[in-house]
């Protein structure tokens, strides 16, 4: 009898420690500790440009790169490469020299640790940050259409534990060139994602959501429908809102209608339109801030001119009252130096204007054969890359830096952590001479195609003032 209630309190025993591995899932990973040895833990969004997350002395970011839009795109091929590292870097970063059996000298830095290899992290539309004891990332959409199809133009939300624990799917969205997801801090001090998503895959109309994160995970909510353009809060924002456009309900005029919804409560207040003017329509451009920056055409002026307004002191009205730029249109604006970059759409150049209003005209920085993509603005810096190199301009004095310059790199995709620029980049020396001099003069050549993560300082150089770019990834070593 005894032996019998013996072996059952054992059994109970340890199915008490299965249920707990169960609920609490199985960490792949140590936790990330402060100087002092408690948990790392953010109370605000830490974020670093989307493709890394530097938390205490590690950066995580997806192993390799691969597009979701490929033609021969394989998610789980993608994700043997693309998993979710981490790699301290509280140190100088180590590298070993031995050889193989082979004679192989495996270029990875040394310490580097997957974290998750259930989802693509490495991919174009990956928007990655901290809050909380979590890395927040997206991820190409894994379930299938109805028709049994995959459909890889949606993005998936996902967040997972700074050790690899507890990862959890947050929703998932259409997403095509003119969506939009961002994090921002809502009116009552919580954090929500915002989603400006198409409601079909033809695009024909847009909807705008919220879901809040942090300590809970919150249901999906539709703040607007129809929507036709949105200007996000930023960080810097005093007004915790999202400016979005419709279509008017008049039905003796086609017209804009101007509106505002606070993520946080849902409640939406009606700015201002455009009902007195036939024919006029109002488009949000972007928002630096509480300044709005809006396209505006009427009759008088059917080619459009862009505005703005700012939210906190000026009136509420969108009918084209202050002029911001004097050609349309434009995208891309950004703070910058003392004032502001843009891209015009019309030339695709780089343009700096370095107030408000338009009694200082813009002045040129780039012209668009010189750069594919902009990174980032810090401070005075506008940082932009091609397809073989990642460079700075000043926007005082058009000085140009060039800091990485590589065979072939993922132009437009980056992390920034303050010091150094993450990005993705090939292995500059991929091919072995494997040939027999005695037998052939044929040149065997193994090609790693992978685009793996690096990293350089902002200034091109290291702290012995010379110029170096590190590989980070796990390298996969060719067969």
């Amino acid at each position: 009898m005894k032996a019998i209630l013996k072996n059952n309190f054992l059994k109970a025993i340890l199915l008490i420690i299965c249920m707990a591995f169960i609920l609490t899932g199985c960490a792949t990973v140590s936790d990330v500790r402060n100087s002092d040895g408690s948990k790392v833990y953010y109370d605000d969004i830490v974020y670093f440009q989307g493709q890394v997350a530097v938390i205490g002395d590690y950066v995580y970011f997806g192993n390799s790169y691969t597009a979701s839009d490929g033609e021969d795109f394989n998610y789980d091929s993608a994700t043997e490469t693309g998993y979710l590292s981490r790699l301290n870097i509280g140190s100088n970063l180590q590298y070993s020299s031995e050889e193989d059996e082979d004679g192989y000298i495996d270029p990875s830095p040394i310490g580097v640790e997957q974290v998750n290899d259930e989802k693509l992290i490495g991919y174009q539309n990956q928007y990655m940050f901290a809050l909380g004891e979590y890395i927040y990332f997206t991820s190409a959409n894994t379930h299938r259409t109805n028709t049994l199809e995959n459909d890889y133009t949606q993005v998936s939300l996902f967040r997972v534990k700074f050790n690899g624990n507890k990862l959890k799917e947050i929703g998932t969205f259409r997403y095509d060139e003119n969506s939009v997801i961002t994090a921002q801090k809502g009116s009552d001090g919580n954090y929500y994602y915002i989603i400006y998503s198409p409601t079909t895959s033809e695009a024909e109309s847009y909807n705008l959501y919220s879901v809040r994160i942090g300590n809970r995970i919150g249901e999906t909510v539709t703040l607007a429908e129809n929507v036709t353009s949105v200007a996000v809060c930023d960080e810097d924002s005093t007004i915790k809102n999202v400016v979005y456009t419709v279509i008017s309900e008049r039905t003796d005029r086609e017209t804009t209608a101007v509106k505002a919804v606070d993520f946080a409560t849902g409640e939406v207040t009606d700015y201002g339109n455009n009902t007195d003017v036939v024919e006029s329509t109002t488009t949000m451009l972007g928002r630096v801030g509480d300044i709005v920056i809006y396209n505006y055409t009427d009759n008088t002026n059917p080619n459009g001119k862009v505005c703005y307004k700012n939210l906190v002191t000026d009136d509420k009205y969108f009918s084209g009252g202050r002029e911001f730029y004097t050609a349309s249109p434009i995208s891309n604006i950004q703070k910058a130096g003392d004032g502001y970059i843009l891209i015009s759409d019309t030339t695709s150049s780089v343009m700096y204007k370095s107030t408000l209003g338009t009694e200082v005209e813009a002045k040129r920085l780039l012209l668009s054969s010189e750069y594919t993509d902009i990174l980032f603005v810090d401070g005075d810096y506008v940082y932009y890359s091609n397809n073989t190199s990642i460079s700075r301009i000043n926007v005082r004095d058009n000085q140009i830096q060039t800091m990485v310059s590589m065979t072939s790199i993922i132009s437009g995709q980056c992390g920034y952590d303050g010091n150094y620029i993450y990005f993705f980049a090939q292995l500059e020396n991929s091919s072995n001479d494997s040939s027999d001099s005695e037998t052939t003069d044929e040149e065997t050549t193994t090609t790693d195609t992978n685009y793996y993560m690096y990293r350089v300082d902002k200034t091109g150089e290291n702290s012995d003032g010379e110029y170096s770019i590190e590989l980070l990834s796990k390298v996969e070593k060719a067969e």
